[in-house]
This record gives structure tokens, sequence and C-alpha cells, in this order.
């Protein structure tokens, strides 16, 4: 009896216990101001991706954090600790979530509401106490809306490529329309259409701050290249940026190298051609001399000016002499007689 009834009272304070905690979460998020997805985290769990988000205090033991990723715009307002600072652990309990569906609460006696901001994907949490507001602006957007383009551009081979810049990176969507409007979609994490497409296309550098675009229709044709749209204004990515590892390929294809085999074909050689007479000066006279001066004497029509005044002296040399002889001559005979 005795062991029946200790056992007995251990099993109520047992469940008495575990209705104290349940009780103590199920107060922690009051009815019907909190998303019906919303579960109590306790302080000090590991922060996941899905929970993450930038903690503003918006009241004495009251976060609201804030984000903008691919579920929208969205505050979670948490409860911490009087002393809560920025750096501190905020995965506290939730007091209720704003999002897109659920775009204003009432929590601890303050009037929250999300409301668009002046910009494209701009959103601000407007906290009201007292008839005096306070707007803390939430991380840029990231919803779908977030897309740009798209872009089109002819890639050959009756191919279409619709470029799109999103916050999880580039895209490109490539359509053929001779293959029954097939499409193909390239990704920062599928970035190239498999080999033996009839079209060589890919995202040269896609997690980098500038991809690009390239492809080529084969044979000895050159690349084409193409940019992306830049990402809209208010919105951010999703990765992170890495440095450029891959150059893009020749616009134009190379010229062919000269081929290395010689000619077949004979050649002849250049016939030496006589050259051709100098023409004679004008005005220049050939003089041919007389008597025993001309036996053996030829003189050429393209003499210069010097040698005909040279042998017009030397004849009148010789004709002088020839008279001075005879003039002699006769001198001796007239004194013998």
């Amino acid at each position: 009896m005795r062991t029946a009834a200790r056992t007995a009272i251990a099993t109520a304070v047992l469940a008495g216990a575990l209705l104290s905690a349940g009780g103590t979460a199920l107060a922690a998020v009051p009815q019907g101001a909190a998303h019906t997805s919303v579960t109590a985290v306790s302080a000090g769990t590991p922060v996941d991706d899905r929970h993450s988000g930038t903690p503003v205090s918006i009241a004495p033991g009251l976060i609201a954090v804030l984000r903008y990723k691919g579920e929208g715009p969205e505050a979670w307002i948490r409860a911490v600790s009087p002393d809560w600072k920025p750096g501190d652990d905020y995965m506290g309990f939730v007091k209720a979530v704003l999002d897109d569906k659920h775009r204003s609460a009432t929590v601890g006696g303050l009037e929250l509401e999300l409301v668009e901001g002046g910009e494209i994907h701009v959103q601000n949490l407007v906290v009201t106490k007292d008839g005096k507001s306070t707007s803390y602006p939430l991380p840029m957007g990231q919803g779908s809306e977030c897309v740009s383009g798209p872009v089109s551009q002819s890639i050959g081979a009756g191919a279409l490529a619709r470029l799109m810049m999103t916050p999880n990176g580039p895209i490109v969507q490539v359509e053929f329309e001779e293959e029954g409007d097939e499409h193909t979609r390239l990704t920062r994490t599928i970035p190239s259409l498999p080999e033996g497409a009839a079209v060589v296309a890919r995202i040269l550098n896609p997690s980098s701050a500038e991809p690009v675009f390239e492809w080529n229709q084969g044979g000895d044709t050159g690349y084409g290249h193409a940019t992306f749209p830049e990402l809209r204004k208010g919105c951010t990515l999703h990765y992170t940026l890495q440095k450029p590892t891959e150059q893009p390929q020749p616009e134009h294809a190379p010229a062919p190298k000269p081929s290395a085999t010689p000619s077949t074909a004979p050649t002849t050689a250049a016939t030496p051609t006589a050259a051709d007479p100098k023409p004679q000066t004008a005005g220049q006279t050939s003089v041919v001399p007389k008597g025993s001066v001309a036996a053996g004497a030829e003189l050429a029509a393209d003499d210069s000016t010097t040698s005909t005044t040279a042998l017009g002296a030397a004849l009148a040399a010789t004709l002088a002499a020839g008279l001075g002889s005879a003039f002699l001559l006769r001198r001796r005979a007239r004194t013998q007689r």
C-alpha cells in the first residue's frame, strides 16, 4: 500500500511539473497575435537560416528580428532579458510574427505594423506606443519580385536565351524552337548545357559580381557574350561573391595558319635581257680621222665630249708636225742649189 501511494504521489508531481512547463510555453504566444506556424524557441538555441535576421530592440525585454528573404518581409517579435543588447542571443520566445499575410499585431501595449517604404522592395516595421511611432527598416528585398529581366538573346541553331538576375544568382532559360520548344534552365549551380547539345551555352563565373553568358554554335564560328541585367534596387544576393576564375573565349574564330607544304608548281627562271642602248647626247658629233690616224681607229658613238676634244687636239698636232716637216725639206733643197 505504501509503495502504491508513493508511486501515485510521484506520478502526480511529475504530471504537475509537465503541465506547468507546458502552460508557461503556451502563455508565451498570445492567441491571435502569432502566425500559425510559430513555435516557442527557447533562448540559447543555435540560429538556423530560417529564423536568422537582424535583431533590434523595440522595448525593454522585447526585440524584433527583421528578415526579407525568399519568404518575403517578416518581423519576428521575441521576448528577451530586459538588459538585452545587440550581439546577445536573440532566440527568445516568439510573441508574434508579422509578414505579408499578417501585417499588424499588438504586443505588450505596442502597435506593430509592416509598411512599404518609398523604394521598391523596402519594408519598415513601424512601432507605435502612446501615439509615438518609430520606424525600423527591414533588410532589402529578397522575394520573387527581385527577379530582373528577362533579356532575350538569340544564340543560333534555332535557340533563344532569356537572361535573368535573381537574389540566388544568374539564370538563363534556353529555348529550342526546333525541338518541340524544349526549355533548359542554367543556374549558378548548373551553369552549362550538357555535352552534345545543339549549341554550347554556359554561365562564366556565376558566383562573381559580373557573371557572363557565353555561347557558340559550333564549328569555326567565334563565341558570343552577353551580360546579365543588374539586380533590382533594394534587393541583395543570398550568397557570398567569389573572384572570377574563367576567361571568355575569343569572339572571332582564329585566322587559319599558312600551310607549310611547298608549292608543286614549276618555277621559271628569269631570262636575262640585253641592256637597252643608252641614248646619245644631243648635239654630240662622231669625228672620223683621215689618213694614217684612221687606220685601226674606231670611235664609239657614246664617247664623251672630253674624248672628242682630246682627239681633235691630237689631230691638229699631227697636221702641224707634217706641215713643219715639209717646210724644212723645201728649205734644204733651196740651200743645196
